[in-house]
């Protein structure tokens, strides 16, 4: 099996279909959130005078893997960011059931299946295609061996609402109990390669991201649970060669966790098989991707360049900027929460007379705008969308009214 022909398709087409299949479900009021983005304070470098370049942000793929006999396969993925400037970062869980993109009449595929199949480069390469990023590392390691990767880091607090359990070859053994806890490295790692044979990965995706949780709580200040990062011009640094030296970058500063929202794909015709497949939500995928590793984002399209700056701790809000905008075929390059108080309305800064052009037709869907011409410039970007007070009264009234105002 292999995901190479299905990412050249995918290249091929406009940028995240996915997102265009998530807006269309969602309801026509929106009720917003508290959940807020990750690390508010930063992201404010970007409006410098002169040419800004989106940050470097670099990230590795680890799969913890699980041994019965000769059968190996993978319990669970995620991805470790690396923040602008080389510290601190963010844990992003990827379920193993996430449906990988497959070419067009082939058998619908777990991402996890192409690691049984392909090993560490096939999954790399579904994982790359399913979020529309380069990965610039990927390891897989055992409970063993990713327990002597993070030994350094101290025992750590969780609270579990359930019993980890692990199915061995003898049978079914209990890894860690419900409660609060505290938990070692061996049994931090232990747990991540744990997985229960005929139970759904949605019953135990809750405990593996408080144990994501608690490898990040090892960072420094204190970590927080929250969404989408904002970003800052970086100083120049190097890319880890390796899982050891990403860890280290994240641990020496604080590091924040996103599990990926997944739901169980039920339809006969997407999952005839009736295994344990998910389906991501694309706006939501895509808001962290741009938030996480915007510098890591491939994004198949001509269209207009986005970036999107979220005055509000919300992630709902964020989310459904982006997602509305992936709708209308806009390539959101870059998402930043930002510390200033929202304006009255959602202001677009655009580069040429093209970009506004463009940006005319998301008042449809972002409601009023407010045009300016860019103070600045800002590498790889047409406009810069800082949404408005008004995008979240649109939101509440059901995104019906459009207005532009000149500038």
């Amino acid at each position: 099996m292999s995901a190479i022909a299905a990412r050249r398709r995918r290249r091929k087409i406009a940028a995240v279909v996915t997102s265009v299949l998530s807006v269309l479900a969602l309801p026509s009021g929106v009720v917003v959130g508290a959940n807020a983005l990750l690390n508010e304070s930063g992201g404010n470098n970007v409006d410098e005078a002169g040419v800004a370049e989106i940050p470097t942000t670099p990230v590795e793929m680890i799969a913890v893997t699980k041994h019965i006999g000769e059968v190996v396969s993978v319990s669970s993925i995620a991805l470790l960011a690396i923040a602008p400037g080389g510290h601190g970062g963010t844990i992003v869980s990827v379920p193993v059931g996430a449906s990988a993109h497959v070419a067009d009449g082939a058998t619908p595929a777990r991402i996890a299946d192409y690691y049984v199949t392909d090993g560490i480069f096939g999954l790399k390469s579904a994982v790359e295609d399913l979020l529309n990023i380069t990965i610039d590392h990927a390891d897989d390691v055992t409970a063993m061996e990713f327990a002597d990767l993070i030994k350094a880091i101290a025992p750590q607090q969780v609270t579990l609402a359930q019993p980890i359990f692990d199915t061995t070859a003898a049978g079914v053994a209990t890894v860690l109990e419900a409660g609060a806890q505290t938990v070692a490295p061996a049994q931090i790692a232990a747990g991540l390669a744990a997985s229960q044979s005929g139970i759904p990965e949605s019953d135990r995706l809750a405990q593996v991201k408080e144990l994501w949780k608690s490898i990040a709580h090892a960072g420094a200040p204190v970590a927080v649970d929250s969404s989408a990062s904002s970003t800052t011009i970086p100083a120049v640094t190097d890319v880890p060669v390796d899982t050891a030296g990403f860890l280290a970058a994240m641990l020496s500063d604080r590091v924040d966790v996103w599990q990926l929202s997944s739901t169980l794909i039920t339809d006969a015709k997407r999952n005839p098989s009736n295994v344990d497949l998910y389906e991501l939500d694309g706006g939501e995928t895509l808001m962290v991707m741009a938030s996480v590793v915007p510098s890591a984002l491939q994004l198949a399209s001509d269209a207009i360049s986005v970036m999107v700056d979220v005055p509000f701790s919300n992630t709902n809000i964020a989310r459904e900027a982006v997602t509305r905008l992936a709708y209308l075929g806009a390539k959101v390059m870059l998402v930043r929460q930002i510390a200033e108080t929202p304006n009255e309305h959602t202001v677009v800064y655009y580069a040429d007379e093209l970009a506004r052009a463009e940006g005319e037709a998301y008042s449809s869907t972002l409601g009023t705008l407010e045009f300016k011409k860019a103070p600045q410039t800002i590498s790889g970007v047409n406009l810069q969308v800082v949404l408005g007070n008004d995008f979240v009264a649109f939101l509440g009234s059901g995104g019906t009214t459009t207005t532009t105002i000149a500038g």
